[in-house]
């Protein structure tokens, strides 16, 4: 079975050849573009003595998410190598920049081409096999369960789209996901679907999310003050929107026109989620006859309305900043972003209706008071406005999103004891 199925990814991956052509010509993706069909130095990852633990996270999201987890398992399992893949170029970068002081040298988990499972597998020799919250693939779970490795899922995550695909294919489903010794949900929705397409009650169990033990520590006043000085936007009143999407800055952009008006000397900083689409949101901004620099050119000049923050790793640290933050992802189709990077700063969340990959991480917000629901775009500079306009209430409502992330942490704590337990070859 694994032998056809291997076979069929790799006429897929011939098939898929155009796609691959045109990354191999981008510089920055043709390191990771090879190794993901099992090419190049990237694909293999570091030998290591039997008996480690192997984490996957598909790209930067879910390895920020798991970054706590790592020192955790590093501090509880201090004699197994640990090794870290991902399965983006992004999450490449940022997992080598993040990783270089714990002595880890991450890499690509490739596709599942026959010419590569083995190899991986043989050189890392793992005890357990961990995963974050997705990009489950039958080979490398038939390849794990042959080895007899235990595999944990962790963080996971199951949203209306893939809860839809998961129905249609049930019986795939069910092969795909018995491939988990244990499977932590983040929420009770999340749990609920899992069962619904036959992952046994044993093996899940709701452990919370990741995201809110690596939600960065606050910054303190000194560190927000450099920071604004780095971004050109010290001592000025500044809004944030982070993770955008396209058609989600025209309405940033909206807001922000009309809202300068009444605050001179506002800023906005705006973060496209794919940095690559910097230029384009630097030429949007100047359209509509706004002065606009781009933080990869350098750093902005005094007096520059709106930064766009093109560069990876800066985000979650640069809400700190604002007096208010809108989270993309939410007034398009793609489900929103981590609403937690903002409120962990204690700065006020507004966010559209599309928030199905967080709903409970939403409703939370609201129900506390530290976020806020637009219905659409052009909602959102009356939802700036307000809180610009009174700032003891923005304090109030960035408290309450400060609490609410505080509140929530202990899931890294859960993940580990359930890695033990597999480790020790028990159940959680």
């Amino acid at each position: 079975m694994l032998g056809a199925y291997s076979l069929a990814l790799g006429l897929g991956v011939v098939l898929a050849a155009p796609v691959l052509a045109a990354r191999l010509l981008n510089t920055a993706q043709r390191p990771a573009a090879l190794a993901r069909v099992g090419l190049g130095p990237l694909a293999l990852p570091p030998k290591a003595a039997a008996g480690g633990i192997w984490l996957h996270a598909l790209s930067v999201g879910e390895f920020a998410s798991a970054l706590p987890l790592l020192t955790a398992l590093r501090q509880r399992f201090p004699a197994r190598p640990l090794a870290v893949s991902l399965g983006t170029a992004q999450g490449l970068a940022v997992a080598r920049e993040r990783l270089a002081g714990l002595g880890l040298e991450p890499f690509v988990r490739p596709l599942e081409v026959p010419w590569v499972l083995g190899r991986v597998l043989e050189r890392l020799r793992p005890a357990l096999a961990l995963l974050v919250e997705g990009d489950i693939w039958p080979g490398w779970q038939m390849a794990l369960g042959r080895r007899g490795v235990p595999r944990l899922l962790v963080n996971g995550r199951v949203s209306p789209r893939t809860f839809a695909r998961y129905q249609r294919l049930a019986p795939l489903t069910r092969g795909l996901l018995a491939g988990f010794d244990q499977i932590l949900a983040q929420t009770r929705t999340d749990q609920e679907r899992l069962l619904a397409v036959g992952v046994p009650p044993q093996r899940v169990q709701v452990a919370g999310n990741l995201k809110f033990d690596s939600a960065p520590a606050r910054l303190e006043a000194a560190a927000r003050e450099r920071l604004a000085a780095e971004l050109g936007l010290a001592g000025r009143l500044v809004l944030v929107a982070g993770s955008t999407h396209p058609g989600e800055e025209e309405p940033c952009l909206q807001a922000y026109a009309a809202l300068v008006v009444q605050h001179p000397g506002l800023a906005l900083l705006l973060a496209p989620r794919q940095v690559e689409r910097g230029p384009a949101v630097l030429r949007l901004a100047r359209q509509r006859g706004l002065s606009a620099a781009a933080l990869s050119s350098g750093p902005p000049p005094p007096g520059v309305q709106v930064v766009v923050l093109d560069v990876l790793g800066r985000l979650a640290g640069a809400y700190a900043l604002a007096r208010a933050a809108f989270v993309g992802g939410s007034l398009v189709a793609v489900g929103g972003h981590n609403l937690l990077e903002p409120a962990a700063q204690g700065v006020p969340v507004v966010f559209g209706p599309a928030t199905h990959n967080f709903l409970e991480m939403a409703q939370g917000l609201e129900e506390c008071g530290g976020g806020l629901r637009i219905a659409g775009g052009a909602d959102l500079a009356a939802a700036w406005g307000r809180l610009l306009a009174e700032p003891a209430a923005a304090r109030v409502m960035g408290a309450a999103a400060s609490e609410f992330v505080a509140s929530h942490r202990g899931a890294v704590q859960r993940a580990v004891s359930a890695a033990a337990a597999l480790l020790e070859g028990g159940r959680v």
